[in-house]
């Protein structure tokens, strides 16, 4: 593939009063019009900014409130101290299928309260493929 064939899509937002289960629609296109596409996830940017939580261990996953640790988990992280951002560009990307609607479903997973904030941004590598 040449690099000028490549398409980088950016996802971000902001939180605010989230609490420990709630999930976030990052929505992607669907190339072609309908259906799933496939996607390299490149890189993961979480900063927190306000709240009671003391901890927060983010999770992505394919599937509307998937089961953690199930198959369409694609991403999770280890509780993390709130004052610890996170900034990470992947080793190796981790593929992920968007659901009919282009959409993947990130979790902060704050371990407490219903106040937190932060700011998020995924950067996402479209592949071919089924």
């Amino acid at each position: 593939m040449a690099i000028s064939d490549r398409i980088l899509y950016r996802i971000s937002g902001t939180h605010t009063n989230v609490g420990a289960n709630e999930e976030t629609i990052l929505q992607l296109p669907t190339p072609g019009g309908s259906g799933g596409g496939l996607w390299l996830l490149k890189s993961f940017h979480y900063v927190r900014s306000g709240g009671t939580a003391a901890t927060y261990t983010p999770r992505l996953g394919q599937s509307a409130a998937w089961t953690n640790d199930d198959i369409d988990e694609r991403m999770t992280y280890s509780a993390t101290n709130v004052g610890t951002s996170i900034n990470e560009v992947f080793d190796a990307d981790i593929p992920c299928k968007s659901d009919s609607s282009g959409r993947l479903f990130f979790r902060p997973g704050f371990n407490a309260g219903a106040d937190n904030d932060g700011e998020y941004e995924f950067f996402f590598e479209h592949v071919r493929g089924a």
